[in-house]
């Protein structure tokens, strides 16, 4: 072979190569882009939890199904327990996380729907003022802080409890006198539980929020709470939950 054809040859097998490589960078950039984000929520029914064969059921699941069509953002749902979503979020254990917040000003990203904050008793308790839990023992979700004004009170005794189903145990055993949650957590437990308890009273409201780690690019972000107003604006999370539509 001469050797203009040998460097012709040469270049032309490198031009083959580099083509050749071109796919592959292009297919792992798509992968990565396509790689689904991490979203933690509340490991309790009816909002998430997994099912005998251990596939994820709840609301949350659904809504999350429903958030990762409309922003075209792939995301994997992952229940836990409720206290360790924030850790999970700020060690890297997730990308996303869902869970209530109670503050004036909002927290997160946005936010995908409302929930009542409520407290009852057993049968014949009443409940107008904050006065009214004074001296009583009064049940919350371990790690939860849903009522600040009620947790600053030291004349509320306060007790954790690690489930809802938990709490209205030992409500009716005698060992709380007051439970305070999630309506939505409550009704649910309540559902499977006999005996009569009150009314429930609402104490405050709270937003189911998303939050995103810090890392997380503004285009997705974006993204993200287009998907929220638009599961807001459908009420998403009331039909899931079959409650009376609200926002």
């Amino acid at each position: 072979m001469h050797v203009p054809t040998r460097r012709r040859a040469l270049a032309s097998m490198a031009s083959i190569a580099a083509l050749g490589a071109l796919p592959a960078t292009s297919s792992a950039s798509a992968a990565s882009a396509r790689a689904p984000l991490r979203l933690t929520m509340v490991n309790l029914m009816p909002w998430a939890s997994n099912d005998a064969h251990g596939r994820p059921i709840g609301a949350l699941i659904g809504l999350c199904a429903q958030m990762a069509t409309l922003s075209g953002v792939p995301i994997t749902p992952i229940p836990v327990p409720y206290g360790r979503a924030p850790h999970m979020l700020n060690s890297g254990g997730a990308d996303l996380m869902l869970i209530i917040d109670t503050s004036a000003k909002g927290g997160g990203i946005d936010y995908v729907g409302t929930v009542d904050i409520v407290v009852f008793g057993r049968s014949g308790f009443r409940f107008q003022r904050m006065e009214d839990l004074f001296g009583k023992t009064v049940g919350t979700l371990r790690h939860s802080g849903y009522s600040p004004e009620l947790e600053a009170e030291a004349r509320i005794r306060k007790h954790a409890f690690d489930s809802y189903d938990q709490g209205v145990r030992m409500l009716q055993a005698g060992r709380l006198d007051v439970v305070l949650g999630v309506r939505d957590s409550i009704e649910y437990a309540l559902g499977k539980a006999a005996g009569e308890v009150s009314p429930r009273y609402t104490l405050a409201s709270g937003r189911v929020a998303l939050y995103a780690e810090p890392k997380l690019d503004a285009a997705t972000i974006a993204a993200l709470q287009t998907a929220c107003r638009q599961l807001r604006q459908k009420r998403v999370l009331d039909e899931l939950l079959h409650r009376p539509q609200r926002r």
